[in-house]
């Protein structure tokens, strides 16, 4: 019998044929069924790829369509129930009342319904407020969050020429003017009135005209808080703050219940606290009888004198006891002002304070009176 040969050789097994084995020049028919399979394999791949990315495609248009229209099932749901409570936070006094009046929320209407942009434009057209942020709280809850201006003076304003009389407003630290709502009226009753402003219109609605904010107002806040805190036996008599030299001179006029004009300097906030100190401690030193006599007191020239304090002051004319008819001119010296706050409180105390011989009125005239 013939023997077969081995398949065994020197070298190694032989490789099995493959597809890439066959010549270029054989045709589809002579390929392998293996390499058909793969072929198709690759081929539904592709499609299977492309057919999925159009199906993501169609299902987020799908998706973003019925969201838009609000016909998800979800949307729905939360868009059922009318809104149930309106929740108010607040820093400062506009209460629930206020609030719902601002809004006009329809009874009916949903979280879904509002549209959140107009109601704090509504909320901000009042300009006793600062900031306004509105959120919806599902199923049925609007959360409003307010930041409030202050009040730290009253100003009369006329808010058409039709007007018979003007009515009063309320000026916050910033210097916007504002009608007001919801304070306590003891509280308005000690703000003091501004004088020498003259108003901006910048709305042309009278019905509800808005005002440029007035010029120097931080200024004025700061001597305001100043004279309330470190004085304020002193604050409540001041009535009027005249505005009309800040810009030209830097100089700001309080008018009182018994003293015409004290002209304060304006040209840095951080003087304030040692002129107030200083008024203090003249009023102190006068006469109570001698104090209605006073036609004005210029802190703003005052100059020091041998480490003393001297101040121009300025009596009414025909005032009993003055020296005569017309007005007077004296000059206080005083004792350096404290330029802390805890020695200005411990000279209310009396602990500190310097004995009454040592503050007196320098006459500038012979007919001037010392004390």
């Amino acid at each position: 019998m013939k023997k077969t040969k081995s398949s065994s050789s020197p070298e190694g097994p032989k490789r099995m044929r493959t597809w890439r084995d066959i010549p270029q020049n054989v045709t589809p028919r002579a390929m392998s069924r293996v390499a058909r399979r793969r072929q198709w394999q690759r081929r539904l791949r592709r499609v299977g790829f492309a057919v999925g990315l159009i199906g993501l495609c169609a299902g987020v248009l799908f998706v973003a369509h019925r969201l838009a229209e609000g016909d998800l099932q979800l949307s729905r749901a939360s868009n059922a129930e009318p809104i149930r409570e309106v929740v108010l936070r607040t820093d400062g006094v506009l209460d629930q009342a206020w609030i719902m009046r601002r809004l006009a929320v329809p009874p009916e209407a949903t979280l879904i319904d509002l549209d959140l942009a107009v109601l704090r434009e509504r909320l901000l057209a009042d300009r006793q407020v600062i900031t306004a942020t509105l959120t919806r709280k599902f199923p049925a809850t609007l959360e409003v969050s307010l930041s409030e201006r202050s009040p730290v003076a009253r100003i009369n304003v006329r808010s058409s020429p039709e007007e018979a009389a003007p009515r009063p407003h309320l000026v916050a630290r910033d210097g916007v003017v504002y009608p007001g709502s919801g304070y306590d009226a003891r509280l308005l009753a000690e703000l003091p009135w501004l004088g020498g402003v003259r108003l901006r219109r910048v709305s042309g609605d009278s019905s509800a005209a808005q005002f440029a904010p007035i010029f120097g107002m931080p200024l004025v806040a700061e001597l305001l808080a100043t004279a309330r805190n470190e004085a304020p036996a002193l604050y409540k008599t001041w009535r009027v703050v005249s505005l009309a030299r800040l810009e030209s001179d830097a100089e700001i006029e309080v008018r009182t219940d018994t003293i015409d004009r004290i002209i304060f300097n304006a040209r840095e906030s951080a003087g304030f606290l040692r002129q107030v100190a200083q008024l203090d401690l003249l009023l102190d030193s006068v006469q109570p009888d001698a104090a209605g006599a006073i036609s004005e007191i210029n802190l703003a020239i005052g100059r020091m004198v041998d480490g003393r304090i001297q101040v121009p002051v300025t009596f009414k004319e025909g005032a009993g006891g003055v020296g005569g008819s017309g007005a007077r001119s004296a000059e206080l010296i005083a004792p350096p002002p404290p330029s802390s706050r805890r020695q200005v409180e411990n000279g209310r105390s009396g602990t500190e304070r310097a004995p009454n011989n040592s503050l007196f009125f320098h006459p500038t005239r012979p007919s001037a009176r010392e004390f």
